[in-house]
């Protein structure tokens, strides 16, 4: 089947209005874009929010735990903001780590700035790499480079403060208009790299920064830090010509809720990603998620069973696989993000943390798990049933059920889809039953 790829993005993008996405198809699928470090490829990037990782909110219990961390299968962390939050116009308690007051310090909640170099050399001891989180479209009201740099604020028409999003009370937006302001911001940038030895960012809103910023400031990071991994909270094809390496997929996870629902078919999951492909630069590694610290907790939302094929789905897929902290033990409750609310780690689901662990494993061992290239034969339960093949050596044949009722196994006219016990990678229940996929079952298996 032939996608007409800009009418049937623009028809996606308008059913899933979502900020912070472009809504215009551009074609860079014949660009390289920025390379892929080599500590990234089949990797699973975990996200640590510091003050709800434990009790004791700091960054010594983060390293307690690094080990175990380290046993799921997990190489690269990335920490939320670590810096001083703001106490004017604070949410909550202990207010967002997105509003920083200091760029150059770290929250002493958290420890000091030993604690952090420490803990970053710890992280590097067990073969791990290390992400934070960058802010460059605003800070707290507080922030103290405002004393001497008031030219950094963005003000409205009375000179006053300003931002562009409303809800956002406890923070101003920069103004990246004076060249002050990159500079500036470039210099942070440039600052926790070659006194923290980080191998990354994450970078908040990124999109709601000047393109011409990032085209302009990645260039030079890259110069500091070749193997600099970039990450931005934004889906854009522009942003990895700009440089950065990846970006979120907010839409798949948008589609990917509504054919739980039933009100999409389950063949939309399969043409984002040939549109994806076709949009984006070769070497792009789209953000895959089911849950983050913006997004509701998995397990809840996606309740039991009905979470494994969705999670085949983003390990099976291009680009990178997240796990917020909590998440791969089933933990259902949301954390806030502006008050003391610890995860509670001590009711673990054993089932679904072992799934998490196996699938980290098979994308590292299975080169055609995180390929791009991908074939999706045509059969006629498209509804309900997810259907391709990863080419690679070996090839794999990925069969998700996103129902709960049992299905007559699918058959498709150009591939066989009769799979034996031998050929299984990974089977989310326990039986294969070549007449029947179960419900909600999702299997793996070799070609």
């Amino acid at each position: 089947m032939t996608l007409d790829y800009e009418s049937r993005f623009k028809a996606i993008i308008a059913k899933n209005k979502i900020y912070g996405i472009e809504d215009q198809f551009f074609d860079l699928s014949r660009e390289a874009g920025a390379p892929v470090p080599s500590w990234v490829e089949g990797q699973t990037l975990y996200e640590v929010f510091v003050r709800n990782f434990s009790s004791s909110g700091n960054f010594d219990g983060v390293r307690r735990q690094l080990q175990t961390i380290k046993d799921l299968g997990i190489n690269i962390l990335w920490f939320m903001p670590i810096y001083p939050i703001g106490q004017l116009k604070r949410k909550g308690s202990l207010g967002s780590p997105y509003a920083v007051r200091d760029f150059y310090a770290v929250n002493p909640e958290y420890g000091s700035k030993q604690d952090f170099k420490s803990l970053v050399e710890d992280i590097h001891a067990l073969d791990m790499r290390v992400i934070i989180d960058m802010v460059p479209n605003h800070v707290a009201p507080d922030y103290t480079e405002l004393t001497n740099k008031p030219e950094l604020l963005r003000r409205n028409s009375r000179g006053e403060p300003d931002r562009l999003i409303s809800d956002w009370t406890d923070i101003v937006d920069l103004d990246f208009t004076p060249q002050s302001t990159r500079t500036h911001t470039l210099d942070i940038m440039r600052y926790w790299i070659s006194e923290f030895a980080i191998d990354g960012y994450r970078v908040d809103v990124a999109g709601m920064v000047p393109l011409e910023f990032w085209e302009w400031a990645i260039p030079q990071l890259r110069q500091l830090k070749p193997d600099l991994y970039l990450l931005a909270e934004w889906e854009s094809p522009l942003l990895h010509q700009a440089g950065f390496n990846s970006t979120y997929d907010w839409t798949w996870h948008s589609l990917m809720l509504k054919v739980l629902k039933g009100r999409e078919s389950a063949a939309l999951l399969g043409e984002w990603l040939r549109l994806k492909a076709a949009s984006y630069p070769q070497q792009a590694r789209p953000l895959r998620f089911v849950e983050n610290h913006d997004k509701p907790r998995a397990a809840r939302v996606f309740a039991d069973e009905a979470l494994l094929p969705f999670l085949v789905l983003i390990f099976t897929a291009d680009g990178i696989p997240l796990i917020y902290n909590g998440q791969e033990i089933g933990a259902k409750k949301d954390v806030s993000l502006f008050d003391k609310d610890t995860i509670d780690w001590t009711s673990p689901d054993e089932n679904l943390y072992q799934k998490y662990k196996t699938l980290i494993v098979l994308r590292k061992d299975y080169v055609a798990m995180r390929s791009k290239r991908y074939y999706f034969p045509e059969h006629k339960q498209a509804r309900d049933v997810l259907i391709y093949i990863k080419e690679g050596e070996p090839g794999l044949l990925v069969l998700i059920n996103f129902r709960n009722k049992a299905l007559p196994w699918p058959e498709c006219q150009d591939i066989e889809t009769r799979i034996g016990p031998q050929d299984i990678v990974f089977n989310s229940h326990q039986q294969l039953d070549q007449a029947m996929l179960q419900p909600y079952q999702a299997i793996i298996a070799r070609m």
